[in-house]
């Protein structure tokens, strides 16, 4: 996916979002792109659905765990 292509995405972010400490999220058909949204030219993570997937299961079930 090339850079023009990624600013074309559909970006969201949350509404309780800081306007310096919040990520946005693009919907694609290979997964989900994530990019800081103060930064949108900068560095964007790729994930595939499936671990897209098992982040937010984790996250909404409160099993993430911190650093050791």
């Amino acid at each position: 996916m090339g850079d023009g292509d990624l600013l074309a995405l559909g970006w969201r972010k949350s509404s309780a979002c800081d306007p310096y400490e919040c990520v946005e999220v693009a919907l694609t058909d290979g997964g989900v792109r994530v990019r800081a949204s103060h930064r949108p030219d900068g560095h964007v993570i790729a994930f595939q659905a499936s671990a897209w997937e098992g982040f937010l299961r984790a996250l909404c079930g409160r099993t993430l765990e911190g650093p050791a």
